[in-house]
Formats: structure tokens, C-alpha cells, sequence
């Protein structure tokens, strides 16, 4: 959980040992440990904004540095990271309103470092939410505690017992069980490392090609970024690797396509813009702040380096900016050191 992690937890800590004289060693934190594997966090927008960038290097290079009491090691974390966050306000408002990196308390660096991010909103829709109730009622009434389940005193019912690892269902016929899916997915993992073929790999480069000529409503607008080209290669080897295939062929590559499509297009909207999801800010934010700096630019320099708060205000106007949000930005430049007060208040200049 990521109410309980630390940045020592997540990635390494020094601890002397008892065993060894009182020497320091390395305790492996939570990526190091899932190296080859899966590190499933919870509860990740929790966590302490100083643990998190722990993060960063773990995710982007899948190794961390450690320099603690006089030990400098490069540990692996070769992990594939699961992470689930909540909204700040509970749920998830239109994505067209609000940015999606501005309803959730994490960092947009992080957020890009994923290569697929679902939105899971809760909205009512009758034949769904029949089926769900109906899972958790049935689930209640298997009759077995869940404390005896999770002691080992009692028999997981939602488990399979057949032999075959299929299980027959009401609805569905026979179904694979949880035990059989685990081991799949553990031997893919193990033995099947897939390369692309020359044609995989060409769709990847003409996807991402095409996709950045897009131009959007924003000169600083960019619609995909080397970081989601690599993206795209992991999910089309992980497409062939679902099918136990050395080869990633043209049918995986458009798979990793699509699924990135769709997620893009859910998180916002059609117009996908990777600086939005980097820097947090939607165009029209960002298009208002270069403004705002050009203006200040402008009257400083025809004033030995002093604009006049009101003639700032007065310009943006012109911008058509209203003077409430023409402020606030003001002060975020102040507050940044982009901005300093040369005069003291009702001055700008630029730092």
C-alpha cells in the first residue's frame, strides 16, 4: 500500500547488521524484490511525495543507484509496475472540463513514465451494475468466512479445484481457473522473450510518424513522445508473449496500437496531447502563460526593465485574459522566481 511506503521501502535501505560486526548491508526494498516480475502498489497517490521520486529512476532506466553509509550498488528493478491511484474528489470529472492530471495527487513526470493508464469511472448503467451485485451477493453466499480463508483454516471457494484448471460456470461453460491463468502467465514470463519482425516494426515507426505530424490547436501541442514509441514496442512484445510467441508479427504491433488509441482517446479525448500530460497544464493554460510572459517582456523592456502592474492587467486584457486570471498567473510567476518585483508590489520584471 502506498499509505505505508517508503522511499527506503520501495527501493533499498542500509541497515547494519548484527550478524556482521555492526557492518552496514542493503536491504532490498519492494522494486528490487519483484526484479523479473510485478510490484503492485495501491493507494499510490498516498504516498509522500518524497518516496514517490524514488520512483522515477526505478521505472525509467529498471535500476536505482544506491549511495547510503559508505555503500554505492546499482540494484536492478526489472519490474512491471501496477499502480492504483483515486481522484482527489472521488470521482472522475469529464477529462474535457478538467485535466486528468489535475484530478489526481501525482506528480505528470510519473504519470508518464506508464505505459497504459485506465480511467475507471463509475457510472450507472443498469445491466453492469446487475452483474456486479450479483457477483458479490453470490460470493456471500458460498458460506465460508473470509477470515478462515485468509488464516488457511478453510478452503477458498472462489478457487478451482479441477485438476485441468478449467472450471464450469452457470453462464459461461467451462472457464479457465485463477490457478491456471497464475501459471500462464508465470511461464510466458520465463520462457518466451519475443523480438519484432522487420514489418512489426516498421507499423510501430509509421504509427508514431504519422501521429506526430499531427498538429494540434497549440503551437507547443505534441501528440507522442519517443517515451510512448517504446511503450508501443513493450505492449506488442507482450501481445506475443501472450501467445507464447518468440515472433511480435504486424497483427501484434496493431494490437499495441490500438490499445493505446483507446486509452489516449478516454484520457482526452480525441486531440491527445502528451505535453499536457507531462507538464499537468492543458494548452489553453499554457498558452495564456507564454502570453502573459511576453507582455511582461514587452512593457519591461520599453520601461527600463519595470512593467506597471495595471498596464499589464490592461494588455492582457486586450489578450482577452480577465484581469482575476491574468493575476493569479502573475503571482504563480512570483512564486516560481520566474517573476520578481523590481519596484516592490504593483511592479514586474522578468528574472
Amino acid at each position: 500500500s502506498g499509505q505505508s511506503a517508503s522511499a527506503a521501502g520501495l527501493t533499498a535501505a542500509a541497515v547494519q547488521d548484527a550478524a556482521a560486526d555492526g557492518r552496514w548491508t542493503l536491504e532490498a526494498g519492494a522494486l528490487v524484490l519483484a526484479d523479473l516480475g510485478l510490484a503492485a502498489i495501491d493507494e499510490f497517490d498516498k504516498m509522500n511525495e518524497g518516496d514517490r521520486s524514488s520512483m522515477h529512476e526505478a521505472m525509467e532506466q529498471q535500476k536505482i543507484s544506491i549511495s547510503k553509509a559508505g555503500i554505492n550498488a546499482s540494484l536492478r528493478t526489472r519490474c512491471a509496475v501496477l499502480a492504483a491511484a483515486n481522484p482527489k474528489s472521488g470521482r472522475f470529472e469529464p477529462v474535457s472540463e478538467v485535466p486528468f492530471t489535475a484530478q489526481i495527487n501525482l506528480a505528470p513526470p510519473l504519470i508518464s513514465r506508464f505505459d497504459v493508464i485506465w480511467l475507471l469511472t463509475d457510472d450507472p448503467e443498469m445491466e453492469k451494475d446487475a452483474k456486479i451485485a450479483q457477483h458479490i451477493i453470490d460470493n456471500r453466499l458460498l458460506g465460508v468466512s473470509e477470515l478462515l480463508v485468509n488464516e488457511g483454516t478453510a478452503p477458498d471457494p472462489t478457487k478451482s479445484s479441477a485438476e485441468s484448471g478449467l472450471k464450469k460456470t452457470e453462464t459461461h461453460g467451462e472457464v479457465l481457473s485463477r490457478d491456471l491463468i497464475r501459471k500462464y502467465i508465470a511461464y510466458a514470463k520465463r520462457s518466451v522473450h519475443p523480438s519484432m519482425e522487420p514489418d512489426a516494426r516498421k507499423k510501430i515507426v509509421d504509427y508514431y510518424v504519422s501521429t506526430r505530424k499531427q498538429v494540434g490547436d497549440f503551437s507547443d501541442t505534441v501528440a507522442i513522445t519517443a517515451r510512448s514509441l517504446e511503450a508501443l514496442a513493450r505492449l506488442a512484445e507482450a501481445s506475443a508473449r501472450l501467445r507464447l510467441s518468440q515472433v511480435a508479427t504486424v497483427e501484434d504491433a496493431e494490437r499495441a496500437i490500438r490499445l493505446t488509441n483507446t486509452w489516449r482517446e478516454d484520457l482526452m479525448g480525441g486531440n491527445f496531447d502528451e505535453t499536457t500530460l507531462q507538464t499537468g497544464q492543458k494548452g489553453t493554460s499554457r498558452n495564456r502563460q507564454k502570453t502573459m510572459l511576453n507582455i511582461v517582456s514587452t512593457l519591461a523592456a520599453d520601461n527600463n526593465g519595470v512593467a506597471q502592474h495595471n498596464d499589464v492587467l490592461n494588455e492582457a486584457e486586450r489578450h482577452k485574459i480577465d484581469r482575476g486570471t491574468a493575476e493569479d498567473i502573475l503571482e504563480k510567476f512570483h512564486q516560481d522566481g520566474r517573476l520578481y518585483r523590481p519596484n516592490g508590489y504593483g511592479t514586474h520584471g522578468l528574472a
